[in-house]
């Protein structure tokens, strides 16, 4: 799989790169990560350098992972990542803490939704998936927001950081979903 870029109407979503190591470092050092993700902590400049370096290269060239560092202008600085795993078809992202409520991760996921729906890079499916920590209400709301539907709570798919599955929420946006049904499936403790 080649890598590609994706336009929206405010976003750049293009390849991280090793001029993102030292920003990417920055945000992955915020506490909420260590609350949240799966990242390592405490995160160091080495597992940054490892990211840029090999695994975001890694998952374009074997076809597992798609990932972009999203931009708000082309060769502008890293504000977030996201990604689109293809052996679980589901997606994940961060968004550094000075770019938070200004709806870039919405806009940055139903891009990367709608490439996975209509490109020929990845394995046809008629669905993407989406997990997150019980608790983590922001990025709820960013997939209930792009039409991701609530599945329930269930052991989380990826393991934290001691290796075990936490109660996490989980969702999944139909290519052929009903806005009105998904929004109405998300309970009151999902919401922000």
């Amino acid at each position: 799989m080649e890598p590609v870029v994706l336009r929206t109407e405010r976003l750049v979503l293009d390849q991280p790169t090793e001029a993102d190591a030292r920003s990417i470092v920055d945000y992955c050092r915020d506490p909420l990560f260590e609350r949240w993700l799966t990242t390592p902590w405490p995160y160091e400049p080495r597992h940054a350098e490892g990211f840029v370096a090999t695994l975001v290269p890694l998952g374009w060239t074997t076809g597992t992972e798609a990932t972009w560092a999203v931009r708000t202008r082309d060769d502008g600085p890293l504000i977030g990542v996201i990604s689109y795993r293809t052996l679980r078809g589901d997606v994940g992202f961060w968004l550094g803490a000075d770019q938070r409520g200004n709806g870039y991760m919405r806009e940055a996921l139903a891009a990367v939704v709608q490439w996975v729906f209509v490109s020929g890079d990845v394995p046809q499916t008629d669905a993407v998936t989406w997990e997150a920590m019980a608790g983590n209400r922001d990025s709820a709301a960013v997939a209930r927001a792009v039409g991701f539907a609530f599945t329930g709570t269930a052991p989380s798919s990826h393991p934290v950081r001691d290796g075990s599955h936490v109660p996490s929420w989980h969702g999944v946006l139909l290519r052929s979903h009903d806005a009105r049904q998904a929004r109405a499936s998300w309970p009151e403790e999902t919401r922000l």
